[in-house]
């Protein structure tokens, strides 16, 4: 005879979350502070580990640390299970997926959470793709810088679907490196096809960064795309220009996961509707970097896996009404000294609503935004998942900002806080 907790969980939805990433873990935590009760969720992933890579272009310039959650364990603590393995297709009409492995995992509802798939843009000698795992060749390219073997360094953002801060923090705390060991000679560049800096941040941000690299005397080249067309040359577009750099560093340009089973568009991404359904696919979703949402970024990724989770809560009878994705950008600019906290509401098409400070404007303070998963790693492992500092003076990443135009450009003005009126669960 069957148990009251076996008969309880063949009564529940069956969740199968395919990625153990930012929008997968984010996922797992919003499901079970919204429908826990309710659902049977599985995590499929192949890492053994979840790492918080949103601050990975700090490593180069600080000792290193112990990074990482292990799934197994993070799972079975949030009462879901862990199926290591790499997904390989979605038999979408059987309402099962299928792992390279061969394994068939049955689901009710299906969250593709897979992320994206870093390309390196340039196998080019002298170029180096920083991609989160690249830390100790930066901290090469560092010794260099200080021992004076390299002096002409740029920062080259490649065209298509990229997220750029890092180039900018890269920027930024190199120069402030090479000022604090006399290396004034060094000549250090930033070539960006924004407009603008930053541009995705509207115009209050763009120019206080455009003020920050001037500062930091990182010449800067908007509307430019560059190509190292042979050892120490860029070419820069448009024009008839060029530039002789030493080393050349560059982020890796994003493709989607091109899932068989599913429809993606020509670069492998994945088209959703504002809860993160695949129109004409029942029972389907999908959230984070593998969507066809043009901005890539963990915090963002958070967002839609709590809209996703939202969608499916409700569906399976919990009292929430769900609400579509209504992207606010928040990211944490490194300047090798006072951080800045970014904050843009990207719904708004005005690019008014935007701001630039000092001063912490979310709790935990970190690059890692997520409403569940921030708290959760902040509880868990503290700044060896490279959670910032806490400040006194912060808000709940659930409170919004009261963005008023006179006070959005001064760096440092406490900013006051309302709460948001898309704000409907505390963090966990």
């Amino acid at each position: 005879m069957a148990t009251s907790d076996t008969a309880s969980a063949r009564h529940r939805t069956r969740v199968l979350v395919a990625g153990g990433g930012v929008a997968g873990i984010e996922t797992l935590l919003a499901l079970r502070a919204l429908a826990a009760d309710l659902l049977d969720i599985t995590i499929l992933a192949p890492e053994l580990k979840f790492v918080n890579r949103a601050m990975s272009v700090d490593q180069p310039f600080r000792a290193p640390r112990v990074r990482g959650i292990r799934l197994k364990d993070t799972t079975a603590e949030l009462g879901a299970h862990w199926h290591q393995g790499t997904l390989d297709r979605v038999e979408h009409r059987q309402h099962h997926v299928v792992t390279r492995d061969g394994d068939q995992i049955p689901y009710d509802k299906l969250v593709i959470a897979l992320g994206a798939h870093p390309q390196r843009e340039w196998d080019a000698r002298g170029v180096l793709s920083y991609g989160g795992r690249d830390h100790a060749n930066y901290g090469l390219l560092l010794h260099q810088l200080r021992e004076g073997q390299v002096t002409k360094l740029a920062f080259v953002r490649p065209e298509g679907a990229t997220w750029p801060l890092p180039l900018y923090d890269l920027a930024l705390s190199t120069a402030a490196d090479c000022a604090a060991h006399g290396r004034t000679d060094v000549q250090l560049s930033l070539i960006t096809p924004e407009r603008q800096p930053l541009e995705i941040f509207g115009t209050t941000v763009s120019s206080a960064v455009r003020r920050l690299l001037d500062e930091a005397a990182v010449t800067l080249h908007t509307a430019s795309t560059a190509l190292p067309s042979r050892p120490g040359w860029l070419d820069i577009a448009p024009g008839d220009r060029g530039m002789r750099v030493d080393r050349v560093v560059t982020v890796p340009r994003l493709v989607g996961p091109l899932l068989r089973g599913i429809p993606c568009g020509p670069d492998g991404f994945i088209h959703t509707d504002t809860h993160g359904r695949l129109p004409g696919i029942d029972d389907v979703y999908a959230a984070g970097d593998a969507t066809d949402f043009p901005v890539k970024h963990g915090g963002l990724a958070a967002q839609q896996a709590d809209t996703v989770a939202e969608a499916i809560a409700a569906a399976v009878g919990a009292d929430i009404d769900p609400q579509p994705f209504a992207p606010i950008l928040r990211a944490v600019l490194l300047t090798g000294g006072a951080p800045r906290y970014l904050y843009a509401d990207l719904s708004d098409n005005t690019g008014q609503d935007s701001v630039i400070t000092e001063e912490a404007l979310w709790s935990p303070p970190n690059k890692l935004s997520g409403r569940y998963l921030a708290p959760y790693l902040s509880s868990q492992v503290g700044d060896r998942a490279d959670v910032m500092p806490q400040d006194q003076h912060t808000v709940a990443i659930d409170d919004a900002l009261d963005l008023r135009a006179g006070e959005a450009g001064h760096s440092g003005e406490k900013l006051d806080a309302r709460r948001s009126a898309t704000t409907r669960h505390p963090a966990t």
